[in-house]
């Protein structure tokens, strides 16, 4: 054997050494991978846990439209932009903010002073999905009165960051 594959084999560590070094980190990479996942993914947890327990949505606080160019007409005649939420009953997303974005007070105030908002099924939408090229739930759009986006969110946004988002002339992150 030469002399660096005798070195190279020599730097590398035993197996059982190996082992007992990480074996007490180990769990606790686990558990830091777990904890990675689950706040990354708690929004879909919480939908599929209010479906699965049959849990109702508390009645939105804002009052939503369901007409494109009724929303449009009312953004132009009222100098507000239009907020549209492209949202499905069966998105766990979808379904944490209905029942923890929509009926919060201060939500529902900021969109009332600023905002036509407008709900929109995507699964039974008319092709806003694809004018708007929305490729997954939920998606919040700001619309100015022609119809044109102004900024847009992809994803769930809990309340802190709903607040943030109509707050800011271009959402969160710049988007």
């Amino acid at each position: 054997m030469s002399a660096s594959k005798s070195r190279l084999k020599a730097d590398l560590p035993k197996t059982g050494a190996f082992r007992k070094a990480w074996g007490h980190r180990e769990p606790v990479l686990w558990a830091a991978v777990m904890v990675l996942l689950v706040s990354v993914q708690w929004p879909t947890l919480k939908g599929w846990y209010y479906r699965a327990a049959g849990t109702t949505a508390p009645a939105s606080a804002v009052v939503w439209r369901s007409d494109f160019d009724g929303a449009l007409a009312e953004a132009r005649s009222t100098h507000k932009r239009v907020l549209v939420d492209f949202s499905a009953s069966w998105c766990p997303p979808c379904i944490a903010m209905k029942h923890e974005v929509w009926p919060d007070p201060d939500v529902a105030r900021t969109i009332g002073a600023s905002y036509v908002p407008l709900m929109v099924d995507a699964d039974q939408d008319n092709g806003l999905s694809a004018r708007y090229q929305v490729e997954g739930i939920p998606a919040v759009l700001v619309l100015d009165g022609d119809g044109r986006i102004v900024k847009r969110n992809d994803g769930f946004l809990p309340r802190a960051g709903m607040l943030t988002f109509l707050g800011s002339p271009t959402g969160p992150g710049g988007n």
